[in-house]
């Protein structure tokens, strides 16, 4: 990171020892997207802005958005509604993999050469169809995003539910502050995504959805909303363990960690109803 954004040698020294000095003392009660939250109030005290990936998030939101045109093709060739909308699922989960947490740099070429084979991977936990019946009779969608790009293909995915399930209505939300390559409000307005959901912001710092720390706008729609879609490991690892029988899990287990507690392969994917 410290190359991305040109510092010299001596300073992200000095940064990385501070950091490393914050974790030896951090309170690990605390989930890791907290703590990554805390890391990256550090590191704006010290280089003076806090959204160090705002021009590769932007260029990766443009570049995704590009392919709308395409990936719309494929959803709509599929046979039928659950189809279609399965198909749109596994695009908002494949966009997952356009991390920045892992590494800096993301081969846009690899990732869409690679999409339509994924796609035919079955899911190493598959309770699609139950939040499709589940969204069936509802109203309210609460949908908690996770890395920018992707937010381009959860937009679709969006409207895709939009289209299949008259008169539900669509909250979508992003992180309260820049923290690694979440979504924040600016990807929200690069993909313009109020053409698809109102936007919120959950008011937290965290690299995920940390309850404690949210706004009361927030828990008021995630205690009330008929059915929640969380993206991504930040949300899972903030928000597990969770009984709300309202809430599914889509993501990719992209660590070891992760994979385990699904008891899954690393690289599989997931959807998966949180109370289940």
């Amino acid at each position: 990171m410290t190359s991305l954004l040109n510092i010299e040698k001596s300073k992200s020294q000095g940064i990385l020892r501070k950091v490393l000095a914050q974790l030896a003392e951090a309170d690990y009660t605390k989930c890791t997207p907290e703590l990554i939250g805390e890391t990256w109030d550090l590191l704006e005290s010290e280089i003076g802005f806090r959204d160090v990936y705002e021009q590769l998030k932007l260029r990766y939101d443009n570049a995704v958005l590009a392919q709308k045109d395409k990936i719309l093709s494929i959803i709509n060739s599929q046979t039928d509604e659950e189809a279609r909308f399965s198909k749109a699922l596994f695009f908002a989960i494949y966009g997952n993999l356009i991390d920045l947490a892992a590494a800096d740099s993301f081969d846009e070429e690899a990732f869409w050469s690679n999409a339509e084979k994924t796609s035919h991977i079955p899911f190493s936990i598959d309770e699609r169809k139950a939040l499709f019946n589940q969204l069936k009779n509802a109203k309210t969608l609460l949908y908690i995003g996770d890395n920018s790009g992707e937010i381009a293909l959860d937009k679709i995915f969006i409207q895709v539910i939009k289209q299949q399930f008259a008169g539900i209505s669509c909250t979508y939300v992003v992180r309260g502050h820049a923290v690694l390559n979440d979504v924040t409000m600016l990807d929200a307005e690069a993909v313009n995504m109020k053409e698809a959901a109102e936007v919120i912001s959950n008011g937290s710092k965290a690299a995920g959805t940390v309850l404690a720390t949210v706004s009361d706008e927030f828990l008021e729609l995630y205690n009330s909303a008929d059915v929640i879609i969380a993206k991504g490991q930040g949300n899972f690892e903030s928000l597990h363990p969770c009984d709300n029988p309202n809430l599914f899990y889509l993501l990719m287990a992209k660590c070891p960690a992760i994979a385990a507690i699904f008891n899954v392969k690393p690289m599989t994917l997931i959807c998966k109803r949180a109370s289940d």
